[in-house]
This record gives structure tokens, sequence and C-alpha cells, in this order.
């Protein structure tokens, strides 16, 4: 185990090449958060699994204190809708299941000063094949991610837009033009994704506020970490603008072969709306994106109209948590009851329903279950 992510940079990077199939599993995104967040060592733990003397599995950990515990969990919190180790499945798959549990649970007890490791949102196909399911067992969630998955943007046209659908977007689209210029760009690392970022922030900043909502992206450490990514993890923005201002923003890391979009923006004028350049931006970037030989692009988790419209797959997910103290076996089954309570709201209207008006009564300060 190490807690310096400079000292796994090496093992990082052989790895990533040719089995990064996440945008979690980067090592410019983590590192940019570490940076970002001024994340001491201390609360750093990177566990590196060898054979042969050489890389095979690589688990990013950064440890923190919740509620008096001490968690040892993934780097950037929800802000990513998936997340597993980065290994090499085709070497792991000579290991016995036997012994991968073995591994496992060996490089967990290198966790020193820690009472938990907590591991949300791995595809639960991915938590078969890295061996995790045997180790540790955990428990499906809930929530899914949301993918677009097509060849190219003439499948993905034929599929999801029907005739219904294609006469709202020219409608939408004539309104907007009806404004101004309409212009649409992909833009990667750079100067000018830094302005963009900025104003993606605002927008999202103002619609919070209308939405009697805490601006989760308020914090000077987390924007910070959007730019830092965006030059580090391979940042692509999809950006709509209205006579040269920028009016709706999709932010996306490229891995895998995909786009995982991360956050999306639009401008927050009563006016624009009419026009829904968030659903004008989002036409444009599929276009580009299949066009451009992305396989995928990943919605994250949550539902929406965007993702009910343009994902053809959902991908379960799976959490473990597992103990290393008396304590933390008491949060363990706390988080189990937790996660269970989650998935009941979300698939029983009733109860979402009276979750919803409790949302609107306190003003938004209660978080939403659907995202």
């Amino acid at each position: 185990m190490y807690q310096r992510i400079e000292d796994v940079s090496d093992a990082w990077r052989r790895l990533e090449g040719p089995n990064c199939t996440l945008a979690s599993q980067k090592y410019g995104l983590v590192s940019a958060w570490i940076e970002a967040g001024e994340i001491a060592a201390a609360d750093c733990a990177f566990i590196v699994i060898e054979m042969a003397g050489a890389p095979v599995a690589l688990l990013p950990l950064v440890r923190r204190r919740a509620y008096g515990l001490r968690v040892a969990t993934w780097f950037t919190g929800d802000h990513l809708g998936s997340y597993a180790p980065l290994i090499d499945l085709e070497r792991w798959g000579t290991v016995s299941d036997g012994e991968q549990a073995r591994l496992w649970r060996q490089g967990f007890a290198l966790l020193a000063r820690c009472d938990l490791v907590h591991l949300p949102d791995i595809p639960a196909a991915f938590a078969q094949a890295s061996g995790l399911s045997a180790a540790f067992g955990g428990r499906m969630l809930s929530d899914g991610v949301h993918i677009s998955r097509y060849g190219d943007w003439a499948s993905c046209d034929a599929e999801r837009r029907d005739k219904r659908r294609r006469k709202v977007d020219r409608q939408q689209g004539s309104k907007l033009a009806g404004q101004g210029e309409i212009g649409f760009e992909v833009v990667a690392a750079g100067a000018e994704a830094d302005g963009i970022i900025d104003t993606m922030f605002a927008h999202r900043a103002e619609r919070f506020k209308v939405q009697g909502i805490r601006d989760p992206f308020r914090y000077g450490p987390i924007k910070g970490f959007y730019k830092r990514a965006m030059q580090g993890a391979g940042g692509i923005l999809h950006v709509l603008r209205l006579d040269g201002e920028v009016i709706a923003v999709r932010y996306n890391i490229e891995a895998g072969g995909g786009l995982y979009s991360l956050i999306t923006s639009m401008h927050p004028s009563p006016e624009m709306q009419f026009g829904s350049p968030g659903k004008q931006n989002l036409l444009r970037a599929m276009e580009a994106s299949f066009d451009g030989g992305y396989g995928f692009i990943d919605m994250g988790k949550g539902e929406s109209d965007e993702k009910r419209l343009w994902c053809n797959e959902k991908q379960p997910l799976m959490a473990f948590a597992h103990a290393l103290t008396p304590i933390g076996r008491v949060a363990a089954a706390g988080l189990a009851v937790g996660e269970r309570a989650k998935g009941a709201i979300k698939n029983h209207p009733e109860l979402f329903d009276m979750y919803r008006k409790l949302r609107a009564r306190f003003g938004g300060r209660v978080h939403s279950a659907r995202t």
C-alpha cells in the first residue's frame, strides 16, 4: 500500500492504457481531485496487487471522517456515477476465486486508522469479474447507470427519435434560432475551456438558487477539480451558443472509448427556456459524439427525461462495505438499512410523492433520491 499518488504513477499508467473502462479509473482525474482539495498523503491509500512483479490491480482510496467514523472510500464521491478498481482482467482472471478474495482481504487489512471500507457504485458485472463479490458479498443498489450505446449516429437517431420527437426538436430549434445565431462546438482542454466552465457553474448556481437547493459546486476546490480534470483526464465540452454567448454546456470525460457526462447546464433566463437550449445542445452532442467515433455516452445515475429519451442500457450497480473494527461493523449494517430505505422510496410512488412534498415544503433542503 502507498500513500503518495506519485509513488504509484508508473503502475497506474501501465494499467490504465489497456484496461481503463471508467472515467473514475483515470490517473488524471484522481490526481486533479487530490491537487484541488489539497488532500494530505496521510489521507490517501493506494492498494497495488502484483503478479510476477507487474501490477495487476490498483485501488485508490481516500480516508474521511464521517460521524466519528474513519472511512476509506472513492476520492470523488458523488461527482461520478460509477467506480471500480483498475484491473488487468485478463491476467486477473487466471487467479482462482479463493486467491482473489484472499488478496483483496489482505489489501484491505493494510488500511491503518480506518473503521470501514465503503465502495459504492461499482458496476455489477465488474464486481463479479474483479472478485469483490466473492470476497465481500455486496448489495445491489436501487440506482443504475444510464448509457446510450450505438455504433453510429444514424442508428441512434433511428431508434431514439420518432416523427413526433423530430418535430418537437425542430420547433424548439426554430424558437432558439428566432432569438439569434445558433452555434455548436466541441471544446477540448485549453484557455477557452476554463471560461466556459466558469459560465457553466454560474448557470448551475442560478438554477439551484431558483430551486431552493444549496449549490454543491459552490466550493472553490470543486471548481478547481473540474478545471484540472479537463486538462489532465481528457475533458470534452459540448457547447451551444446564441450570438456567441454560451447558453448550454455538457462537461464530459473520455474513457473506455466513450464519454462520461458529469455536469450539464443551461442559461437560466426564462425567455431562453422556450427554445430548450439544454435539449438542443444534447441533440447536437449525441450526433457529434457518435459521428466522431465514440461508442457510448454514459449519462450517470438517476432518472430524467433525457435518459429516457436517449439511453438504451441501464447498468446495475453494487455497493460493498467491509468493516475493519467493531464500530465499522455497526456502520456497515446502517449503510445496508439506508440503501434499502432509499430503494423503497424510489420504487414506491406514494413514498416518493411524500418525499417530494417534504422537499418542496422545506425549500429543497432534503437531497433528491432521484438525481
